[in-house]
């Protein structure tokens, strides 16, 4: 089968998303997959941008992949380029379509490349796949511009063959977007567990850190947005002995302020702030955790989702404390799945009780690897993916 895979995200930025994962473990079980994704602003390579540009037998993930990624042109300058991209991408899509001979589409964009494409597909009569893993324009913060986006997300949701989403929550989402009843379902997220796996502990890695044997430790694992939460653990780290390290691991928006607030603290000794490691050794650091947390604030763009990290720290045998996002409880329900739930309020107050006790600490990170390595293996679910969208006309 010769699938089309588009993004709104740039494929070679320093993090691995799913449609990295699905892409790849396609091209393995013997499929002709092609990606077209937006390149982000980067000003070493303002003349490449603006020439389109195929990379043939490119992978990330996996060493035996091969697929071919497609980099539409634009000006790579801040503000412009996604605007240019806009409409440079439809004549991309359409020649791909045609010379590449697509046969399936599998959609991740909907505000940048989204509706050239489902416009381009219906023409060919082409079945496209359209995949919700959040609410796209809700992280826009122009009141006007995220109006617009919104728009263009509810017509490519309801105009989508079918639309895969990753929880209840955004399945009901997907409806109330426009979606038909029929043409939605939930889908899991998956797991790499090539990267994601129990490790022991590196003696090497804690000396680094200058973790010590009696030091309880924590993780966090993810881009740093405003809305993740890490601001109120640093706020109240009083609350914790002294003994305790927060290791964050990642980049992104709030990085720098988050670096600030941790200096004006004096809390560089306990805090510790990685920044962006690869994705096949951050299972390393992993395995130096008592407990990994995902805090975040519970808003628009957060409540509806099963963030990734969950599932990954799951795979390393870790216990997870979460706020209650809806779209995580109703996938996750309790300590039999490996994640423990508390409010923002009360977050700290409870990572700390927890702390203090290890038994059932290590329990509950059974339960979770138990859970996760049933129900979230990429190489599985790539296969029954393929098989549901083999079937579509």
């Amino acid at each position: 089968m010769k699938i089309l895979i588009i993004h709104e995200i740039d494929w070679e930025k320093k993090v691995i998303f799913e449609p990295h994962h699905l892409a790849e473990l396609f091209s393995i079980q013997g499929h002709e997959v092609f990606v077209i994704d937006c390149a982000q602003p980067n000003s070493k390579d303002f003349i490449k941008g603006m020439h389109t540009r195929t990379l043939p037998n490119y992978s990330r993930v996996y060493d035996n992949a091969n697929i071919t990624l497609i980099r539409p042109a634009s000006f790579l300058v801040k503000g412009v380029n996604r605007m240019v991209h806009y409409f440079s991408c439809k004549k991309v899509i359409e020649k791909t379509i045609q010379e590449r001979r697509i046969e399936k589409i599998f959609l991740y964009g909907s505000i940048t490349n989204g509706v050239q494409t489902i416009k381009i597909a219906q023409e060919r009569k082409i079945p496209v796949i359209y995949r919700v893993l959040d609410i796209s324009h809700e992280l826009i913060n122009i009141s006007g511009i995220k109006q617009v986006a919104k728009k263009l997300e509810s017509k490519v949701i309801s105009n989508a063959n079918l639309v895969l989403t990753t929880t209840n929550d955004l399945s009901r989402y997907a409806i109330e977007m426009g979606a038909k009843k029929n043409n939605v379902e939930v889908f899991p997220l998956g797991v790499n567990f090539q990267d994601f796996k129990p490790m022991e502990k590196s003696s090497e890695l804690q000396k680094e850190l200058d973790i010590k044997e009696n030091d309880k430790v924590i993780i966090f694992v993810g881009t740093m947005y405003t809305f993740a939460g890490i601001k109120n653990i640093i706020n109240e780290f009083s609350l914790f002995e002294k003994n305790v390290k927060l290791i964050i691991i990642g980049e992104g928006p709030d990085f720098d302020r988050i670096k600030l607030q941790v200096q004006s603290k004096k809390l560089e000794e306990n805090i510790i702030l990685l920044g962006f490691i690869p994705q096949n050794l951050i299972a390393k650091y992993i395995a130096l955790a008592d407990i990994c947390i995902n805090p975040f604030e519970i808003n628009q763009i957060t409540n509806r989702i099963l963030p990734t990290k969950i599932l990954e720290y799951l795979a390393c045998k870790k216990p997870v404390l979460s706020t209650p996002l809806i779209g995580t409880k109703e996938t996750l329900l309790n300590e039999e799945y490996g994640i423990i739930y508390s409010t923002e309020r009360e977050f700290v107050v409870k990572l700390s009780e927890l702390l203090d006790d290890e038994l059932k600490l290590k329990e509950i990170g059974e339960k979770g690897f138990e859970y996760i390595i049933k129900n979230h293996d990429w190489k599985k679910l790539s296969s029954q993916l393929i098989k549901k969208i083999d079937g579509m006309n």
